[in-house]
């Protein structure tokens, strides 16, 4: 059965992505995505001119299912109630899929290396301060709450936050209650946001 081009590209994307979460960025090659796919390497090289453009279309991807964290998320309650279910959705999915992160943690230094190829590295953290930007401006607004930071700054100084944290879990989750030590930065940072 013939598939088509745009359908081959979505299999070589997905297989990319999980290649990625399973044995790491370093483990992408043309030939190791065509072979999770089961697609030819010929085909992958039609589909995408290099690795290059495959990472950034398999991160694209990624970014577009930022919204994984906040579609539940209920922003008539108020900033600080949102930013802390947040945290929670980011928290859980650390400790259900540290390999998810580690991927993309790999992914954004991957990118920030090849940043005069890629214009990968330039997109992945304004995409998540869109997100969470658009979110946490909505619940200031629905509940009237003023963020004496600015949401931008409360957005950055967030991921701030949980890129350390995360950073720290993955490489001892038990060392420490890295999940109390996270949530008592996010509190210190909504207080100094002023909510």
């Amino acid at each position: 059965m013939r598939v088509s081009a745009v359908e081959r590209k979505e299999q070589l994307i997905s297989a990319t992505v999980e290649l990625m979460r399973r044995e790491g960025v370093q483990s992408v090659t043309m030939r190791a995505i065509a072979k999770e796919a089961n697609a030819p390497l010929a085909t992958a090289h039609y589909c995408f001119s290099d690795k290059g453009e495959l990472m950034d279309a398999a991160a694209e991807a990624w970014l577009k299912n930022l919204n994984r964290f906040s579609r539940d998320v209920p922003v008539h309650l108020g900033l600080r109630k949102v930013v802390e279910q947040v945290a929670e959705g980011y928290w859980r999915s650390l400790e259900e899929e540290p390999a998810s992160l580690l991927a993309e943690i790999e992914l954004i230094l991957w990118a920030t290396r090849n940043a005069d190829t890629s214009p990968l590295a330039a997109k992945i953290y304004p995409a998540y301060e869109v997100e969470l930007g658009t979110m946490f401006s909505s619940a200031a607004q629905s509940n009237g709450d003023q963020c004496l930071i600015g949401v931008a700054t409360l957005v950055r100084s967030f991921l701030m936050i949980y890129d350390g944290a995360a950073l720290q879990y993955m490489t001892d989750p038990s060392a420490t209650d890295h999940r109390a030590h996270f949530f008592m930065m996010v509190d210190a940072l909504l207080i100094k946001a002023g909510v």
